[in-house]
C-alpha cells in the first residue's frame, strides 16, 4: 500500500484536513506524519486511535539525513510546515532533497495560498518560498513536483460565529471529534483549524467579512467595481490533495490549483446579506487607501502588512494571482467542493 508523508501533519488545519480526508475517502493509501514530536494530537487519536493507517515519525527538519530516514518506503511527500523562524524555505529544500534520496515519486512544498503570480507579486509571501520552487524545478528529472494553490481559505467566514470551542475539556473534545470525523461541532468544524488572524475591525479574527456582526471590509477597484476572489474550504483542500494521489504518473501539473468558488466581492456580500437577513456595514478601501496604509506600517508588523498586500492583490484582480484556474476540479471532476453560499448556510444557520 503506497504511503503519503505529510510534513507538519499534526497541525489542526491542513495536516488534519489531508489526513482525515485520506482516512475517509481512500483505502488505498496510508499516511506517515513527519513532526518534531511523536505526540499525537487529539484529532488524530479520534480518527485513528490504534494507529492502523497513520504513523508519526519524529524528524529534525534541518537534517536531510533525519528526513531521509523518515521517508523510507514513502511514495509522495506533501509539506504543510509553517516555520516562522526564518527556516521555512530551507525546510522545504531539505524535504525535497531527502525525498529524492529516498526514491519518492512526488513532492509538494508548503506554499499554500495564491496562484503562481501571487508568489512573485506579494512580498509577504516570500518568507516561505525563497528559492524553493526553483530548487524543485532543478530536480524535475528525479521527482514530480507541484504547488497546491487554493486562494483564500473559505473558513475565515466562520470566525466569530461560534463561541471558541477550545474551552471543551480533553475527554469531551476527543468524543466530539470521534463523532465528527476529527472535528468538533461548532467553531472547530466551521474554522477547521484556521487561526483567528484576520484583520477585521470587530476583532473576530475574520478576513474580509464577519457574519455575526454584519460587517465587511472589501477592496474596490478604481473604476468602482468589485474585484474577484477565489475561496476554498480547508476540508475541500484535503479532499483535492488526496484525490491527486491517484492521478497517473506525469499528471501532476506544476500548479495544482483548486477552486471552491470564484465570485466577486459584491456577490460575496449579497450571499452574506441573504443568509443572515441583515444589511451589512461595508467599508470599501481603494488602492490609494491601501498604499498610504502600508507606507505607515512598520516593516516588523508582518500580519498587518500581509493583509494590506493581499487587498492590493485583489484590486489587481489578476488570473493566477488571486483568481485561480480550476485545474484540480477538472482533473478530479467527481469531487464537488463546497461553495460560499452553502458554507454560510451550513455554519451560520447551523450554529
Amino acid at each position: 500500500m503506497p504511503i503519503l508523508a505529510i510534513a507538519g501533519g499534526t497541525s489542526a488545519s491542513l495536516g488534519r484536513a489531508i489526513t482525515t480526508s485520506l482516512l475517509q475517502n481512500t483505502k488505498q493509501w496510508n499516511a506517515v506524519i513527519l513532526s518534531r514530536t511523536t505526540r499525537a494530537p487529539t484529532w488524530l487519536r479520534a480518527v485513528d486511535p490504534d494507529s492502523k493507517r497513520t504513523q508519526i515519525r519524529k524528524v529534525d527538519y534541518m537534517s536531510i539525513e533525519s528526513l531521509h530516514a523518515a521517508l523510507k518506503d514513502v511514495d509522495t511527500v506533501v509539506s504543510v510546515t509553517s516555520a516562522v523562524d526564518g527556516t521555512q524555505p530551507q525546510i522545504q529544500k531539505n524535504l525535497l532533497h531527502a525525498a529524492v534520496q529516498a526514491g519518492c515519486k512526488r513532492f509538494a512544498p508548503s506554499q499554500w495560498g495564491f496562484g503562481p503570480k501571487g508568489w512573485e507579486n506579494v512580498k509577504s509571501l516570500k518568507w516561505a518560498s525563497d528559492g524553493v520552487w526553483e530548487e524543485c524545478l532543478a530536480q524535475k528529472d528525479k521527482i514530480e513536483c507541484t504547488r497546491f494553490n487554493q486562494g483564500v481559505f473559505m473558513n475565515y467566514i466562520g470566525h466569530g460565529i461560534y463561541p471558541v470551542s477550545s474551552q471543551v475539556d480533553k475527554d469531551a473534545s476527543l468524543e466530539m471529534m470521534k463523532a465528527g470525523g476529527g472535528y468538533m461541532a461548532g467553531e472547530d468544524d466551521a474554522c477547521q483549524g484556521l487561526l483567528r488572524q484576520g484583520d477585521l475591525k470587530d476583532g473576530s479574527g475574520a478576513f474580509l467579512m464577519g457574519l455575526k456582526n454584519g460587517i465587511a471590509e472589501f477592496p474596490k477597484k478604481d473604476d468602482g467595481s468589485w474585484p474577484r476572489v477565489t475561496l476554498t474550504s480547508l476540508k475541500d483542500v484535503g479532499r483535492f490533495v488526496v484525490a491527486s494521489l491517484d492521478l497517473p504518473s506525469g499528471r501532476w501539473e506544476e500548479n495544482m490549483t483548486m477552486v471552491g468558488e470564484t465570485l466577486t466581492m459584491g456577490e460575496l456580500l449579497a450571499h452574506a446579506e441573504a443568509v443572515t437577513g441583515r444589511k451589512f456595514e461595508v467599508s470599501a478601501v481603494t488602492q490609494a487607501d491601501l498604499e498610504k496604509k502600508i507606507a505607515r506600517l512598520s516593516e516588523d508588523d508582518f500580519m498587518a502588512r500581509m493583509w494590506t498586500e493581499f487587498k492590493l492583490a485583489y484590486i489587481r484582480d489578476l488570473d493566477d494571482e488571486v483568481v485561480l484556474k480550476p485545474v484540480m476540479n477538472q482533473l478530479c471532476p467527481d469531487l464537488k467542493p463546497m461553495g460560499v453560499r452553502e458554507y454560510m448556510e451550513t455554519f451560520f444557520h447551523g450554529k
